[in-house]
């Protein structure tokens, strides 16, 4: 049920079926669930080789293996010997196995070898503080597809003194920084490999001293601010440095490059929770430190309180609206107060408060519409709403062509010596037009009539 002839003598005792024959005992193809194709790695050199494997999944569970036995179906410039693919030339391969129907495919990367080159190197600063670090930077490139490294070894008067391996990616370049403490004054040559990058000099820690440090005297959480260090380099020559620069529980260490004189040099920090805090900055350099304090204060917080309006007005009425607005924040701020109708503002006021101030505020509008409004005071920081109920005025105002003359006392003669009616009959106005006469000459035209019946009357009696 083994070797070489195994498949054929199964398939000689049970007639009718169909084995494989694996890298262990002989399967129905039948029985076969999965097939899994892997490879050892990828991508990989045209100058290499890999691993195949071929994994069968039977129908119980179980699994085996079938590298040796498989029927590989190869796309691209490989082989496979042994267990093993070979790759002839560059590019992406496919390794596929297929059994009972189910396919898996193994996908090569084969690329051209790893080349790496250094490029440039250079001595980062021509002088240093004693007691500190030196610095080389170099670039390294790699025209080739797969990954590789160069060995990067910096010597110091002809002494070794940092070595580090550099690791670069196919077609891909990197820079890298290599560095080394110099705790002796003086002056040494640089070289990296065979190349000489220059003369370092180590001077004395008390070149470069910190003289000055400047802080803002508040700030508020989420704040980036500056601390600002003054530095004094003794020296005719530029001085990088490393600086330790603290606030609070924040920390940065940075190398600085000094010029000769006095120079100043700031770094950033985020002032953070909570409030009311002192934070102390300190920078050191070497043997000087210097310190400066910032206290966090909550930033400026306008709230509003006792919100005071009408809530009954006639239609076009000016109302007042008045609140309380305070600066809960510790540092001073400004606001603009709005006034809003039905959503829409109408009058905003500028306000600006110290930390913990308080003033009363007063909005003037005119209200219009019918039935309620909603109205608002709002701060940006906070805001306060009530309601308003509109009443319409109308009362109708009658017209002259509806008002009647006054005959409480009944018709009179303006003669002054005309009976005079009874003031207890009532006219009979059926049918009869009201008429109003209004008018400068209206006194003078009833006197003369007056006068005419008069006459008239007397030559009657005559």
């Amino acid at each position: 049920m083994t070797g070489p002839a195994a498949k054929e003598n199964m398939e000689y005792l049970f007639v009718g079926t169909n084995f494989m024959t694996t890298d262990s005992y002989p399967v129905l193809e039948q029985h076969v669930e999965d097939v899994d194709v892997t490879v050892g790695h990828s991508p990989l050199s045209v100058e290499d080789t890999t691993d195949v494997t071929v994994t069968l999944e039977l129908y119980d569970g179980s699994t085996t293996t079938a590298t040796q036995t498989s029927d590989y179906d190869v796309d691209g410039a490989v082989s496979i010997e042994n267990r093993t693919v070979v790759p002839s030339e560059t590019g992406t391969a496919n390794v596929s196995v297929t059994v009972n129907g189910k396919t898996d495919t193994a996908t090569l990367d084969v690329r051209t070898p790893a080349n790496v080159t250094r490029t440039d190197a250079q001595l980062d600063t021509s002088a240093i503080l004693a007691n500190s670090t030196a610095t080389v930077t170099a670039r390294f490139e790699n025209d080739g597809g797969m990954p590789g490294s160069e060995r990067l070894s910096v010597s110091a008067d002809g002494e070794t003194v940092a070595e580090e391996t550099v690791f670069v990616s196919g077609y891909a370049d990197t820079v890298e920084t290599v560095a080394w403490s110099v705790n002796e004054t003086g002056t040494y040559d640089v070289t990296l490999a065979e190349r000489h990058l220059g003369t370092l000099a180590a001077l004395d820690r008390d070149t470069v001293e910190c003289k000055d440090v400047s802080a803002p005297a508040t700030v508020t959480p989420g704040e980036t601010y500056a601390v600002e260090a003054t530095f004094e380099n003794t020296a005719d020559t530029p001085v990088s440095i490393p600086v330790s620069y603290r606030s609070g529980e924040q920390s940065t260490d940075k190398r600085v490059r000094v010029t000769p004189g006095e120079s100043i040099h700031r770094v950033e920090f985020t002032a953070a929770e909570p409030t009311g805090r002192t934070v102390t900055h300190a920078v050191t350099v070497g043997n000087s430190t210097q310190r400066a304090k910032t206290t966090v204060r909550a930033p400026a917080q306008f709230e509003l309180g006792d919100l005071d309006g009408p809530t009954e007005v006639t239609e076009g009425e000016t109302i007042t609206v008045t609140a309380t607005v305070e600066n809960v924040g510790d540092r001073a701020g400004s606001r603009n107060v709005s006034l809003s109708i039905d959503g829409h503002e109408r009058v905003r006021e500028a306000v600006r408060l110290d930390g913990g101030e308080t003033r009363r505020v007063s909005l003037d509008v005119t209200v219009e519409g019918s039935d309620a409004v909603e109205y608002k005071v709002d701060t940006g920081d906070d805001s306060e709403a009530g309601s308003i109920t509109i009443q319409t005025d109308e009362t109708p105002t009658p017209s002259r062509s509806e008002e009647s003359v006054d005959s409480s006392d009944g018709p009179r003669d303006d003669s002054g010596d005309g009976p005079r009616a009874d003031s207890t009959s009532t006219p009979d106005t059926t049918n009869q037009a009201t008429t109003t006469t209004t008018g400068p000459g209206f006194g003078i035209v009833v006197t003369v009539l007056a006068f005419l019946g008069g006459g008239v009357l007397l030559a009657r009696q005559h």
